[in-house]
């Protein structure tokens, strides 16, 4: 936005709710501040303007005046249309789309009008002195409605006060949408300045204003911007009448109305400022579609959380949102995507499998629960990855409950498995050596008729093709086997120095006292003879997650804990890799 010759400033603006047109006669007709001896009744006070034949009289006569100052609205993409036009003895002022015709003539730049803009000028009163003087204002009706629309005339002749120029402005920026151009002239008309742009000069974008000044006779309820009309700022329906020196702005950060798909955050943000005398309660409306099984949440630099209207479909719906008065905040929007989990078999290994996938934004670990819905028989997994293979299951139809560790939770009500295929080939995860002896070790075959290559890895390095693998050193190994369709599978394995006196797991720790008095320590035990990693949690049967501890590489020991609430709990070990779960009853 630039200054004309000094004469003509142009803000971009146009119209938004509660907008008045100018009919298409001359008769009902208002020019907005015409000074008379009713200024005290306010600026906008719309006291009628008298009549020459057709013509409203401009009754200037204040001898301080020696200016009169010509605010108007207008949006048009078509030069060379007459608006309107002012008459005073001292000559004919003329307003077209794309010139002013004065005492200079002054070019409008009809690219600041394409969305609407407030144009500002003014022309010096050669005659206000005399006091027989008067002028007239008439529109010419004749200009193309399809390509060009008037929305206020105002007519002022004692605004030589800057200050009080300033406020107009405001008063029409707020009322059309308008961003102004030199964002350090919102002021009230009671000189509270309503948006400070040091506060963040990089939100000083679109600014747009719910407000009530009953001195201009603004009631601004709702408001988009003239130059986008899918962001809408509303009064809340819980939200009473507006008060008077009501003021809520605000501006945009410039970003695209687009989500970030690395955080989910809207790149389009908000700074909010409420300069005016009263809390005030707001809606906020952002025309983006709600996908399907997205949640969306406005947050605010306050630390509230506002979710979306899920009732309407075709935008996002933010309600009742507090700003309390002579506060700022910031708003921004994103979409979370919540907890849900399917069931997928796994058929690219020789062993088909199934697969138990977490979707949305989760915090594990998960807690995974399977019913048997023939038997009721429950089983329970942790895992920390959003996909977790199924084994140990046999071929039924389940229900299937999973929860991290924020309370989400998913469910699956029926599902039949059929895990006929899922073992064809079996590999245990754990091998004890037994002193120097040479350790033969091979997989389990459901179908010994079928033909497999064989790679056994110590690391990343293949240290053997044949069918069995002999060693007698412990370590960390991998077997990958390859059927005649080029499909294959791996297997990990570890070989333990000592052979392991208990094959159960559920052997190899204690947890005691149990059951314990709420508050209480209760310890639990681990007995190894051979170092074994350890991943302890603790859920409710529910499968509200309550604590995590990684013991890593442990040879054995003693952990203490408590738990205040009283209820039955699960305790999961993890050992190497393998879950074992226990039951501790807190009185």
């Amino acid at each position: 936005m630039k200054t004309l010759l000094s004469l003509l400033v142009l803000f971009c603006g146009f119209i938004c709710f509660g907008q008045k047109k100018f009919n298409d006669v001359h008769q009902p007709i208002w020019v907005k501040g015409v000074s008379t001896t009713e200024v005290d009744f306010g600026f906008n006070y719309n006291t009628r303007i008298p009549f020459s034949s057709e013509l409203p009289i401009l009754n200037k006569k204040f001898k301080s005046s020696s200016y009169t100052y010509v605010f108007y609205v207008l949006k048009s993409s078509k030069e060379g249309e007459k608006l309107f036009s002012i008459f005073d003895t001292a000559g004919l002022h003329s307003f077209y789309t794309d010139v002013i015709k004065s005492n200079i003539e002054v070019n409008v730049d009809l690219s600041y009008l394409h969305h609407g803009a407030l144009v500002n000028f003014n022309f010096p009163n050669v005659e206000y002195k005399n006091k027989n003087d008067k002028g007239i204002f008439y529109l010419d009706n004749t200009y193309d409605k399809a390509t060009t629309a008037l929305y206020e005339v105002l007519v002022c002749s004692d605004c030589a006060d800057s200050f009080l120029r300033d406020k107009i402005e405001t008063y029409l920026a707020i009322k059309y949408g308008i961003t102004l151009a030199n964002t350090n002239k919102y002021w009230s008309s009671s000189g509270v300045k309503v948006w400070d742009s040091q506060l963040n000069s990089s939100f000083n974008n679109h600014i747009i204003g719910l407000a009530k000044d009953s001195y201009f006779g603004l009631t601004q309820v709702a408001t988009s911007s003239n130059e986008e009309e899918d962001v809408v700022l509303k009064k809340s329906e819980d939200q009473v009448e507006l008060l008077d020196q009501s003021y809520l702005l605000v501006g945009d950060n410039g970003g695209a109305k687009a989500f970030d798909n690395q955080n989910n955050r809207f790149k389009r943000q908000w700074l909010v400022q409420n300069k005016g005398e009263h809390d005030m309660l707001v809606d906020f409306t952002v025309a983006v579609t709600p996908e399907k099984d997205i949640e969306y949440y406005l947050y605010t630099s306050a630390g509230s959380e506002f979710a979306y209207d899920q009732g309407d479909t075709l935008q996002l719906n933010f309600k009742n949102i507090a700003v309390n008065r002579q506060t700022d905040m910031y708003w921004s929007i994103g979409r979370v995507q919540p907890l849900s989990i399917e069931i997928q078999q796994d058929s690219t290994g020789i062993n088909r499998s199934y697969r138990l996938l977490t979707h949305g934004e989760a915090e594990p670990p998960f807690s995974i629960q399977a019913v048997d819905l023939v038997t009721q028989e429950q089983h329970f997994f942790i895992t920390e990855n959003t996909s977790f293979t199924l084994e140990g299951l046999p071929t039924s139809t389940y229900s299937f409950q999973v929860n991290d560790s924020q309370q989400q939770q998913a469910t699956l009500a029926s599902i039949a498995l059929d895990f006929g295929q899922s073992d064809l080939i079996v590999m245990p995860t754990t091998w004890a050596l037994n002193g120097r002896e040479m350790l033969v070790i091979q997989p389990q075959l459901k179908q010994t008729d079928l033909l497999y290559g064989y790679r056994w890895f110590l690391g990343d390095k293949i240290i053997s093709t044949a069918p069995v693998l002999r060693v007698n050193y412990p370590g960390s190994f991998t077997l990958e086997m390859t059927d005649q369709r080029g499909k294959y599978q791996r297997f990990g394995f570890t070989v333990d120095k000592q052979k392991a006196t208990s094959s159960s797991l559920d052997e190899q720790w204690l947890v005691s006292p149990n059951p314990v008095k709420a508050g209480e320590e209760f310890k639990v035990h681990y007995f190894f003879e051979s170092d074994k990693y350890v991943d302890f949690y603790i859920y409710t049967l529910e499968g509200k997650f309550i604590k995590r501890e990684k013991h890593g590489l442990i040879a054995g020991g003693t952990y203490t804990y408590r738990l205040a609430g009283k209820t039955t709990y699960l305790l999961v070990s993890i050992i190497n890799s393998k879950t074992s779960i226990q039951k501790l009853i807190v009185k």
